[in-house]
């Protein structure tokens, strides 16, 4: 592009040659040929540059995409309490692809615009080195001048905000207080204070406005100012004969493709500004501390002996005593109930049984092994989990069941697991089986079919500890979802968190009421 564009001005010096000086119109016709020939070659160069402007900004996309999807599915647990969880990810995403292409873009610009001010410097040097020496003085000022009309122009665009969030606050609190003011009789008086408020707010922001302006303007008639010197120059020169008109002609065309390079790298530092929110918002996040498993133990067999040693945990957001100097040890294959009527603490209780909150004293041990001295991932694949919500994770039945660390699982134990929580009946009436698509909601399921398909991910998964997440036996006692539950807890260590007590006590061993942070057996 840079090449075609430095060419065009000596093609056009040539034409207006051979137009007026040689009147050859054979030069005129192979020039204008010449002409065309280069605008297709800068059409095509035009077009591959923004495809491969395009395929860059979207191989970054993708790159920052990935290190946020890795950064936020291995946060600490504590972070996801805090964050807002739909404002974050799309605005995230949507800050990823905004960033992407305009970092792709402004690299283009900077490349390819820096590359056609030096072509079509050097190709006013072939033209006449004196004026040459003068546009690339000119160029810096002209850039810096360029700037400070989109600075002054950005700035008029933003200076209603403020002191229309002034103004709004002020009649806000206005309202807010309509009590007192109507009680008292204020309502002229406020209006009064509103309205001159107003008139100063408006003649502040009309002196800015045109003090901004005036920069602007002046900024336009210096550059004014010297295209009319420059012309005058080379009309000057011109009449002395030191300057032809096929030069001044060329000379012109290579200054006005000057204008449109020198205006966009002007438009770079705004451009940057701009972007500044975005960039801040994605780093804030791609700068979170992932959960490390460095230096941790790694565990082998275990039974499921579950210890808990003097452990105090507070839930402070809000502020609740979750667990207060517990003293618990739940033997291998016993199945023990925990009741509690707050829903949020029996969820953080399952969170700390499964190592994502750590106690503020005391220990957890697995095994007699610290949960701190344990890597993460070795911890996790002691658990299996069955809640009474539905947990869509895959968007296929198969996927749902063979899910995670089983996620390459072969069809036959797919199969079987799926046999064994009694699922299968319902899954051969499904349009394609085990790879029939389920909606986001699980709608096409009932909640106890969901249920069936998280007793055979468990089972799947075959891990020595289960929780159940206010999951346990129907009344029925007949019940296929009784049958499943059965097979499931079967030589496992098992902890029931309920929020009301069982509605049979089949199975358990023990059962204790988690009240107040303090925990008694029944």
């Amino acid at each position: 592009m840079a090449v075609a564009l430095s060419i065009f001005p000596i093609l056009v010096q040539h034409i207006l040659h051979a137009t007026f000086i040689q009147q050859n119109s054979a030069t005129i016709q192979s020039n204008l040929l010449a002409i065309a020939i280069l605008l297709f070659i800068f059409g095509l160069s035009n077009f591959v540059g923004h495809y491969l402007m395009r395929k860059a900004g979207n191989h970054l996309c993708m790159q920052l995409n990935t290190d946020l999807f890795n950064t936020l599915l291995n946060l600490p647990v504590q972070h996801y309490q805090y964050l807002d969880k739909q404002q974050t990810t799309h605005s995230a995403l949507s800050s990823i692809k905004q960033i992407s292409q305009s970092a792709m873009r402004i690299i283009t610009t900077l490349v390819r615009d820096s590359l056609i001010i030096i072509s079509l410097i050097f190709c006013l040097f072939w033209i006449e080195r004196d004026f040459a020496l003068l546009v690339l003085l000119l160029i810096p000022f002209a850039t810096i001048i360029l700037q400070v009309i989109q600075g002054q122009h950005s700035a008029n665009l933003r200076s209603d905000t403020p002191t229309l969030n002034k103004l709004a606050n002020h009649l806000q609190r206005s309202m807010k207080n309509f009590r007192q003011i109507r009680l008292y009789g204020g309502q002229h008086q406020e209006y009064q204070r509103l309205k001159k408020e107003a008139l100063s707010l408006q003649d502040n922001e009309s002196q800015q406005v045109n003090y901004k302006t005036f920069i602007a303007l002046l900024c336009q008639l210096v550059m004014l100012f010297i295209a009319v010197a420059i012309v005058y120059l080379m009309t000057q020169q011109s009449l002395r004969g030191h300057f032809t008109l096929d030069q001044i002609g060329a000379f012109v065309m290579a200054s006005l493709l000057l204008i449109t390079p020198v205006r966009r790298l002007a438009g770079i530092s705004r451009t940057l500004h701009n972007e500044q929110n975005h960039l801040e918002r994605i780093f804030s996040l791609l700068d979170l501390n992932a959960d490390s498993d460095h230096n941790h133990k790694t565990i082998a067999e275990v039974a499921g002996k579950l210890t808990f040693e003097h452990v105090c945990f507070f839930d402070h957001k809000p502020e609740k005593a979750v667990l207060n100097r517990i003293n618990l040890e739940i033997t291998p294959k016993k199945t023990v109930a925990i009741v509690c009527k707050d829903k949020q603490i029996c969820s953080r209780l399952i969170d700390l049984l499964l190592g994502f909150y750590q106690p503020e004293t005391g220990k957890m041990l697995l095994e007699n092994v610290p949960f701190t001295e344990i890597k993460q991932a070795d911890l996790l694949a002691q658990f299996a989990l069955v809640s009474h919500d539905s947990v869509i994770l895959n968007e296929k039945v198969a996927g749902n069941i063979a899910y995670g660390v089983t996620r390459c699982a072969h069809e036959a134990s797919i199969t079987a697991a799926a046999q064994a929580a009694l699922a299968s009946e319902f899954i051969r009436e499904m349009p394609n089986g085990l790879q029939t698509r389920v909606d986001e909601n699980g709608a096409s399921m009932t909640n106890e079919q969901w249920q069936k398909i998280e007793i055979a991910r468990a089972l799947l998964k075959n891990a020595p500890i289960l929780i159940m997440d206010n999951v346990w036996f129907q009344s029925s006692a007949h019940t296929s979802f009784n049958k499943a539950l059965t097979k499931l807890i079967q030589n496992r260590t098992t902890i029931l968190v309920m929020q009301a007590m069982p509605a049979t006590r089949k199975n358990i061993d023990h059962v204790y009421l988690l009240e107040q942070g303090m925990i008694n057996e029944k």
